[in-house]
């Protein structure tokens, strides 16, 4: 159980209340302390004194003793404690009082000397976590991560302790051999696992740190079968051609390469068909649901049929041959969805990214308003986002074009090696506009994280001379909880979507609302979508 507030903790009474007039109410009406000791109300007696003398004497000596300190008021201290019910001190991230008091009335302050034990920030009265914790000290101080260990050690006792269990493998009684089992990684060169101490440390501050942009297993087969098959299929393309030529050697290799590359290129096909129903969504706009069922699955579809028919294709056959005539078909086809969804993605993307643009011109002139400089990045990357899209859709659609003319020459003229070298081309332009969007989303990441922590304004202090730009970055994210640059944007991603959501889809913030629709998402409350899953994806794929 993770650390809770206290009144969760506070015991239930049972049985009838008490009546004004009876002794037990007179006994309750004095200032109860709960936090294990202290002082009533105008009395310089413990609890426990209290009791020790309700025990010797009576209650009715006691109520009359004490009778003239019963109506000045309550104060009541709740515990505070930890899922291991050790009790935790208010730490720098508490914001909970330690008195219950009534409305307009002044805490009466409970000395020191009588106060219960509380659990120190460095955890030392707890036994094994304080072993742990100083061996985590060490490993920082030793790694050069003692910003990254200052961000932990600034949580509460609670949160502390959750982090530690987290590290051991969510023992519940951890020891410094759990957590160096956990913690410690790598086969040959044993290093400490840094980021996983990041997460769980953000964690145990209630963060929600799940990167929604992370890939799946789909996705790695996905990427799997698409370079599997690129690398065949370049492979039996290449023989062929030379095999056409002359060179007698490569009609076996493009014998044996052609059918391995359709089977690779067909599972290629499967697999984007499959991504987009998986990606589909109502709250998507027109033109992305056309480049999802259009492109990504029309598309898929008719190559897949392409690449089927020509499995068997090899050196020898001949132009005239049924499987030719499906080729062809099938790249006109296919052609054809990639180059209708691609105009239309290049469309959406231009018109998107223009309003967000405006958008973060409009919250960028709002310099003192957290809000608007949270939705001014929202829009920034968002808008980053939609113009590397609207170049990817631009490829595809030329992909489209080259595909169509290919299939084209193959059905007209299936002896000339023209057209299989068009639908070849395509095929690798598509592949290059791939690899240059995700070359230009891992860059970006860096520019968007320097953004959003204003790095260069902290590299340009006097104190900061010399340091260089990325390790001022590296210490400010650190000091925020995270150890790598990864970490730190896909958590930007995530808040940035939270923030979205909870204010244009859950709430009734216009801005947000504005942020949302520009991305090409259609807003509705009842389904409660776009979901953050998904507007985390609109902001960063």
């Amino acid at each position: 159980m993770d650390f809770q507030s206290r009144s969760a903790h506070q015991p239930k009474k049972t049985g009838p209340s008490p009546t004004p007039a009876s002794p037990q109410y007179e006994a309750e009406s004095i200032g109860t302390v709960e936090y294990g000791g202290g002082l009533s109300r105008g009395s310089m007696m413990s609890a426990g004194h209290i009791m020790q003398l309700q025990r010797t004497v009576g209650n009715q000596a006691v109520q009359r003793m004490l009778s003239g300190v019963a109506g000045q008021g309550r104060a009541q201290r709740a515990p505070d404690r930890t899922s291991d019910g050790a009790q935790a001190a208010d730490g720098p991230a508490s914001a909970r009082s330690n008195v219950i008091q009534r409305e307009g009335e002044a805490a009466a302050p409970v000395p020191p000397s009588a106060a219960a034990p509380r659990t120190d920030g460095n955890l030392r009265s707890m036994g094994e976590y304080y072993t742990i914790y100083k061996w985590l000290k060490s490993e920082a101080e030793k790694a050069g991560k003692t910003a990254l260990f200052g961000y932990f050690d600034s949580l509460d006792p609670g949160q502390k302790m959750t982090a530690i269990r987290a590290m051991a493998g969510n023992a519940r009684h951890p020891d410094l051999d759990k957590v160096k089992d956990t913690m410690i990684t790598g086969f040959f060169r044993k290093s400490f696992d840094w980021n996983r101490f990041s997460e769980v440390s953000r964690e145990a501050n209630q963060t929600d740190t799940v990167n929604y942009n992370a890939d799946q297993a789909r996705d790695y087969a996905s990427y799997t079968a698409i370079g599997t098959s690129s690398a065949a299929g370049g492979t039996g393309g290449s023989a062929k051609i030379s095999a056409e030529l002359g060179a007698r050697s490569a009609v076996p290799v493009a014998a044996n390469a052609a059918p391995v590359a359709a089977g690779l290129s067909g599972a290629a096909s499967l697999s984007q068909m499959y991504n987009a129903t998986q990606n589909y969504d109502s709250s998507l706009s027109a033109a992305d649901k056309a480049q999802l069922v259009v492109g990504e699955g029309g598309g898929g579809a008719a190559d897949f049929a392409r690449f089927a028919a020509t499995a068997s294709d090899g050196p020898t056959t001949v132009a005239s041959g049924a499987a030719t005539m499906a080729a062809g078909v099938g790249a006109v086809v296919g052609g054809a969805a990639y180059l209708v969804s691609g105009v239309a993605g290049y469309r959406e993307g231009r018109k998107n990214a223009a309003k967000l643009e405006g958008l973060e011109s409009g919250f960028g002139e709002r310099a003192d308003d957290a809000h608007a400089t949270q939705l001014g990045h929202a829009a920034h990357l968002g808008a980053s986002t939609q113009h590397l899209n609207k170049n990817k859709s631009a490829a595809t659609a030329a992909k489209g074009a080259l595909m169509i003319v290919g299939g084209a020459m193959l059905l007209a003229a299936a002896a000339s090696p023209i057209g299989p070298l068009l639908i070849t081309a395509a095929a690798i332009l598509g592949g290059i506009a791939a690899i240059i969007k995700f070359y230009k989303k891992s860059k970006r990441k860096e520019a968007f994280v320097d953004r959003v922590l204003d790095t260069e304004t902290e590299a340009a202090k006097p104190e900061n001379a010399g340091l260089g730009k990325e390790k001022v970055r590296q210490r400010m994210m650190e000091a925020r909880g995270f150890n790598s640059l990864d970490q730190c944007y896909s958590q930007i991603v995530t808040d940035l979507a939270g923030m979205l959501f909870d204010g244009g889809v859950k709430g009734e913030d216009e801005e947000c609302k504005q942020v949302l629709e520009a991305m090409g998402l259609k807003i509705d409350k009842k389904q409660q979508k776009p979901s953050k899953e998904l507007i985390a994806k609109k902001l960063n794929n």
